[in-house]
């Protein structure tokens, strides 16, 4: 079986870089959703209605896009907390370190 090798420092800082990504895409989600508004509400009658359901579907993406991504990053740092765990644990002889609590 080959030897799983991973850098819970490295992990955890794109965890919370994809964290972090996924918090500014939901405030642009915002943003862009009141930006859309306004076009919807200049528009003529005919096409306001259709604006105005582009800006929804434009943030609802996002939105969804947004919670994705910061899941994501969630996940891996915890997963970085997990190998730790694990490295300090069940392997202490790799480590040096003597198992317990």
């Amino acid at each position: 079986m080959s030897e799983i090798r991973v850098e819970p420092g490295s992990l955890r800082t794109a965890g919370g870089t994809a964290r972090l990504a996924g918090t500014q895409l939901a405030a642009l989600a915002g943003e862009v959703s009141a930006a859309l508004a306004g076009v919807a509400g200049a528009a003529p009658p005919e096409t306001s209605g259709a604006s105005a359901a582009f800006g929804s579907a434009v943030e609802t993406g996002a939105l969804a896009i947004a919670n994705g991504i910061g899941s994501l990053g969630s996940n891996a740092e915890t997963a970085a907390s997990v190998y730790e765990q694990v490295d300090r644990q069940a392997m202490p002889e790799a480590t040096g370190r003597r198992a317990g609590p």
